[in-house]
């Protein structure tokens, strides 16, 4: 069967850098052998004696046949002195197992085509999405393949589409572009529950347009309530909380400078309060992304493509928004802490609070859950109280 295969740049342009990597994936985690490379390493001449150290069988699956042994340091046994991959050097790429060959790299099927990725736990990944010039320029090209896969929904595929129509739209203000996404999903909720016709995503998306040339768009999100500090509070602490309950080994001296920033910014008391991280990215955050007026479209551009939206886990539509949108605010409030601990931010800081963020949101099982969870339990629930993320 012949269908698409479709490949952005910043998947195209990506190359590891190897031991010049901020934060390398040969440290810190699980790396899984499938059985093939696990045979092929025990069999090779030169690697044969130091496998008997470096991998321990496990016997899971196929995929997950053996694991790496990492060393006091946390470094997987087969880097040498100057912290490179023996495997690659001695028997060539052909011998990594499909984890360390594949990562950062991801694919999703949407439709019977593959969509290429790349994971933001890598900071070049990041790198590459957040700071590359033409990142989401598309290739696409014949890919064959006998699956025979569910297509995506057609109220999801206009949900997407348009969700990237309001986000781009010209002279709109990143806000109002969110604005206008959370109450289009409010629409494709009851799409998707066969409550309403798709059409009816396909008036809303047009009521849409015409609600942001007339300006009524933005006295909608004005006539939010903006005094949500405390609960703003509740959702950050919950989240950053349960980011540090069983943190995985990787990268957590760079997740430790998170939240070393964020105690810089305790009063006398030792205490944290929103209202100090809110003026920490209006006074020192904002001045500095100044030049990187499209990070957050950029970013959110990834998520889109990326997480599938809204089409995300087992959510709603509307609740893919919310975690959509609290991601977004954690990484604001990243930004903001690490701004004032620098009194600046450069393309290294940004890299790292998006990376470090990423790294530790996907090792966390039913992530989206718990935020939805913790958005309820922080009266974050509905639209116009989860669009204050954004004041």
């Amino acid at each position: 069967m012949k269908h698409s295969l479709v490949r952005p740049q910043f998947v195209t342009h990506f190359n590891c850098i190897g031991s010049e990597c901020e934060d390398s994936c040969c440290y810190g985690w699980n790396i899984h052998i499938d059985k093939q490379s696990y045979k092929k390493t025990l069999a090779h001449k030169e690697l044969k004696e130091l496998a008997q150290t470096a991998l321990k069988k496990v016997k899971k699956s196929e995929g997950v046949w053996a694991q790496a042994v990492l060393n006091e340091n946390g470094a997987c046994g087969f880097l040498d002195d100057n912290n490179l991959c023996q495997i690659h050097a001695k028997a060539g790429e052909s011998l990594l197992s499909n984890t360390c060959k594949t990562y950062p790299r991801m694919a999703h099927m949407r439709g019977n085509d593959r969509y290429e990725s790349l994971s933001l736990s890598c900071p070049e990944a990041a790198r590459n999405v957040l700071f590359r010039p033409d990142p989401f320029l598309f290739e696409q090209r014949e890919f064959h393949h006998d699956k025979r896969l569910k297509s995506a929904p057609l109220w999801a595929e206009k949900a997407y589409d348009y969700s990237i129509q309001l986000l781009l739209k010209p002279g709109q203000p990143l806000e109002l572009g969110l604005t206008a996404i959370g109450i289009l999903m409010k629409t494709t909720d009851r799409v998707a529950n066969q409550e309403l016709k798709s059409s009816a995503i396909d008036d809303m998306f047009q009521q849409l347009v015409i609600l942001s040339e007339n300006g009524q768009l933005k006295q909608h999100f004005d006539g939010f309530n903006q005094d949500t500090d405390i609960h703003q509070m509740n959702a950050f602490t919950s989240i950053q909380l349960w980011l540090n309950t069983n943190k995985v080994r990787r990268g957590r001296s760079r997740f430790e400078l998170i939240n070393k920033a964020i105690c810089a910014l305790a009063d006398d008391k030792k205490n944290i309060s929103m209202a100090s991280i809110n003026q920490a990215w209006q006074d020192v955050a904002l001045p500095a992304l100044v030049g990187h007026e499209a990070l957050f479209s950029r970013y959110l551009l990834y998520y889109f493509y990326h997480m599938q939206f809204p089409q995300v886990d087992a959510l709603t539509p509307s609740e893919a928004f919310r975690v959509m949108l609290t991601d977004l605010f954690m990484l604001r409030c990243y930004l903001a802490v690490m701004a004032a601990y620098h009194q600046g931010l450069s393309e290294h800081d940004i890299i790292m609070c998006f990376q470090v963020y990423h790294t530790n949101r996907q090792h966390k099982a039913n992530y989206s859950q718990y935020v939805t969870g913790i958005l309820k339990q922080s009266k974050f629930d509905d639209l116009a109280a989860i669009l204050t993320l954004l004041a």
